[in-house]
């Protein structure tokens, strides 16, 4: 059951930051999905207020996503 814990890997404040790295993270074959994304492209004011665009994915997966991003986004 470990394998399958979901975490907030990334948070964003920026949508068209964060399906970047979810498009590159699924192109590698890690699969990651977004939540908050509609309330902070809806609501931009509050996007501090709601943690802004969240990339989660599989706990297991993070070393994995931290090798695959390190090659791409350089913080």
């Amino acid at each position: 059951m470990e394998d399958s814990k979901i975490v907030v890997y990334r948070t964003f404040q920026n949508v068209y930051e964060a399906h970047e790295a979810k498009n590159i993270l699924e192109a590698n074959g890690v699969p990651c999905f977004l939540s908050n994304e509609n309330m902070s492209t809806l609501y931009p004011i509050f996007n501090e207020d709601i943690s802004g665009v969240r990339l989660q994915l599989f706990e297991k997966d993070i070393s994995i996503a931290d090798q695959i991003l390190g090659n791409f986004i350089k913080e």
